[in-house]
């Protein structure tokens, strides 16, 4: 948010001036842009929309609120400040339109006319504010085609659609060229595709250099988590790949591995399993990545050094995706090492350098160091101990705030019953001022609506009265520590009070209380999950 408040400084706009009154308790999160229109079929002019959508659970109105546009850090702002009431009820949506002239139509609730001119079409950014607090930003992009509106869904991704102006988005796909169904063995008619997405889908072993013709001898082999589809996949490396395309479901059940590779005939690729697929991406020896994407989203990658003649590279069977080490099993007809399609071994400390810990970032796409979190840059900001929603066991949850920049790999949860370390193949990765969940279930049906979960933790929260503990630590290092006496209140979450934005300040006597009436999320338990808290009564 820096380089908006720059712009704003450029422009002579104030930075420091309180908030105006009318819309001063308004939070970071309590309004959104879901969706907007940059590029109708046509002329520009007068098509164009922005929908704001109001998560709370209480109604919001926009007198006050200022929804800005920019192309770029030097240029000027163009604005439109609401300077009479329009109330949005609790979980619903308003559309502005640029419309200069005649009736507004049936779909846009408000016009801003020329105020803001022109939207960029495929650069500049949107955004909302109260006085100097934003309170959310997003930056303009082109749609596939004209007339496409694009549309956030509940996971915060972004996609084309054909625009649903004043009411729920549809969920976006997670690939976005074709190619989502397939069909069932046995069955009659198609179904859609259930793509992997990050951390659904694992690389478990390369092979870039067999004995012989590496054109011929090279494979991946993947394992899923989850039930998915890989069809649509794009396997290769950090350059190139290849599209899996398929009539048939290329379908794994959790827990199942895959085989990728150069060539289906086994006296030809040395003697390998039946592969799922083939690909054609040349895997160098010198060291490379691996890649596996679903359109333009990274499902995992693996980064892989000096290839050993006839030796593959796996990660070891007791790990999650950071310890690789080299193959010791032979298979098939010309001397290979590796296991594809059985188990990896057990890598162990003797394998000189092969087994490495890291992340793959999940904006480049490479491996990188975890950012390895200090004393006093992870703060414990609230936590459900006893939703009403849904059953304990699926509805708890926990949030983070990050006072830097930091990756949870690695980080443990626990409490008085058990602990829980956050593991993952991807960067686990939390900006400076960002709120992370960490929940008994990721799946939003399951979980009573939680936002987007960056971790989930196995053991209970305590709901009677007693001594309870919430304890976050990295590398032997007791990271934020919360300990607390009451019983919880069914339905009702524990916030730490919005003054309070430390380690050492959320250990006071009453630094948390329940989270006030009004603020619900998702399926009716009340709570704040990786928003702002309120501030707490006296």
């Amino acid at each position: 948010m820096g380089w908006v408040l720059g712009w704003m400084a450029a422009c002579g706009l104030p930075t420091g001036e309180e908030e105006p009154a009318a819309c001063e308790a308004l939070l970071p999160g309590d309004l959104v842009i879901t969706e907007y229109l940059n590029d109708p079929a046509g002329a520009d002019t007068g098509k164009e929309y922005v929908e704001l959508h109001n998560p709370t659970g209480e109604t919001v109105d926009l007198l006050g609120v200022t929804l800005f546009t920019a192309r770029d850090e030097a240029a000027q702002e163009r604005v439109y400040t609401f300077t009479t009431g329009l109330p949005v009820d609790a979980g619903t949506y308003v559309v502005l339109g640029d419309v200069r002239e005649g009736a507004l139509p049936e779909h846009v609730d408000q016009t801003y006319g020329d105020a803001l001119g022109a939207l960029g079409n495929s650069a500049g950014l949107l955004g909302l504010r109260c006085g100097t607090r934003v309170l959310d930003t997003v930056v303009l992009e082109a749609p596939a085609k004209s007339g496409l509106a694009r549309t956030r869904d509940g996971l915060s991704r972004w996609c084309d659609a054909p625009g649903s102006p004043g009411a729920a988005n549809a969920p976006c796909p997670v690939l976005t060229d074709g190619g989502v169904t397939c069909l069932p063995p046995g069955a009659d008619s198609p179904r859609e595709v259930q793509p992997p997405r990050p951390g659904e889908l694992i690389i478990t072993e390369v092979m870039a250099n067999p004995h012989g013709d590496d054109t011929v001898g090279e494979w991946i082999e993947v394992r899923a988590t989850v039930p998915v589809d890989l069809n649509g996949l794009t396997v290769g490396t950090d350059t190139s790949g290849t599209r899996l395309e398929s009539e048939r479901c290329l379908s794994l059940a959790a827990g199942e591995s895959a085989l990728f590779a150069r060539r289906r005939e086994p006296e030809v690729n040395g003697g390998l399993p039946e592969p799922l697929a083939t690909f054609s991406a040349d895997l160098r020896n010198a060291g490379g990545v691996v890649a596996i994407r679903a359109g333009s989203v990274l499902i995992d990658s693996a980064l892989y050094g000096p290839a050993q003649d006839g030796v593959a590279t796996q990660v070891s069977a007791d790990a999650k995706g950071n310890a690789w080490c080299a193959a010791t099993e032979a298979y098939g007809d010309k001397g290979n090492l590796g296991t594809p399609g059985r188990a990896n071994r057990v890598c162990t400390g003797t394998d000189a350098g092969t087994a490495r810990t890291g992340c793959i970032d999940r904006t480049t796409g490479q491996s990188r160091a975890p950012r390895v979190p200090t004393v006093g840059s992870l703060v414990l900001t609230e936590f459900m101990a006893d939703p009403a929603a849904v059953p304990d066991a699926q509805g708890e949850w926990v949030e983070l705030l990050a006072l830097r920049e930091v990756d949870l790999n690695g980080v443990t949860l626990a409490n008085e019953a058990g602990s829980s370390a956050l593991e993952s193949p991807l960067c686990l990765s939390m900006k400076a001022g960002s709120f992370a969940v960490l929940a008994r279930v990721e799946d939003a049906s399951l979980n009573g609506g939680l936002p987007s979960v960056l971790g989930t933790f196995a053991f209970g929260l305590g709901n009677g009265a007693g001594a309870h503990v919430l304890k976050l630590s990295a590398q032997g290092t007791v990271l934020d520590s919360v300990a607390f006496t009451d019983a919880a209140k069914p339905g009702v979450s524990s916030q730490l009070d919005a003054r309070v934005r430390d380690a050492t300040g959320n250990d006071a006597a009453g630094a948390f209380c329940s989270t006030p009436p009004g603020l619900t999320y998702g399926a009716g338990d009340r709570g704040t999950p990786g928003r702002e808290n309120r501030t707490c009564a006296p």
